[in-house]
């Protein structure tokens, strides 16, 4: 949970908690290989593995620090199903096609461009299988509180980077290389257009 003076922060744990929690429902019970984009210390992946699955997860990330506590924390509890290394989300080292499911949440928003976005969504699509699926969040632009909070994010911190997009930027680029969007989900407000936080669910079948 977030602390008390964190609530109603869109970058903060709760909202994070609940992203989470939604991809752990949308991926139960599936099996294969999945990569975790993004991982930072790796809490989806602890959601993940305290299920009844096979899925061989891997988490990568371009934060060292967060790589070694991420290993340190589940090296304790011996996982043999779980991996981390350093990589960027617009070059992933993975072979095309080779992923089961691809994820990528809590982390486009804090990317320096829409550029990088895209580039990483690219790649999500170059190495998830054709009977996979890739999920990702949108910060949504057109919810308000988003915009503005946005916006004016440097009047009250100069050293982090804040970027809102429309969920139809996004999945354009995954619908322009034929993948279907399967499923979006609503956060923070039931109307999907205006919830403030969007997660897409999208593959080729």
């Amino acid at each position: 949970m977030s602390k008390p003076d964190e609530r109603g922060d869109l970058t903060s744990d709760l909202f994070r908690l609940k992203i989470r929690n939604k991809v752990r429902q949308l991926i139960n019970n599936n099996t294969g290989l999945l990569l975790d984009i993004g991982c930072g210390t790796g809490l989806l992946c602890e959601n993940l593995l305290t299920q009844e699955n096979t899925l061989k997860v891997i988490g990568v990330d371009t934060n060292h620090e967060m790589l070694k506590i991420a290993n340190e924390s589940f090296q304790k509890r011996r996982l043999h199903n779980l991996n981390f290394l350093k990589a960027y989300a617009q070059n992933l080292p993975f072979l095309n096609k080779s992923i089961d499911i691809a994820i990528c949440i809590n982390t486009f928003y804090n990317f320096y461009t829409k550029d990088d976005v895209v580039a990483a969504l690219e790649e999500m699509e170059r190495i998830c299988k054709r009977d996979g699926f890739i999920i990702f969040d949108v910060r949504n632009k057109k919810n308000p509180f988003v915009y503005f909070s946005f916006k004016f994010v440097w009047m009250y911190d100069t050293q982090v980077t804040l970027n809102a997009y429309s969920l139809k930027e996004l999945t354009t680029v995954l619908t322009s290389r034929g993948l279907v969007i399967k499923e979006t989900i609503p956060i923070g407000f039931p109307i999907t257009m205006f919830a403030p936080i969007i997660l897409v669910k999208a593959g080729y079948q």
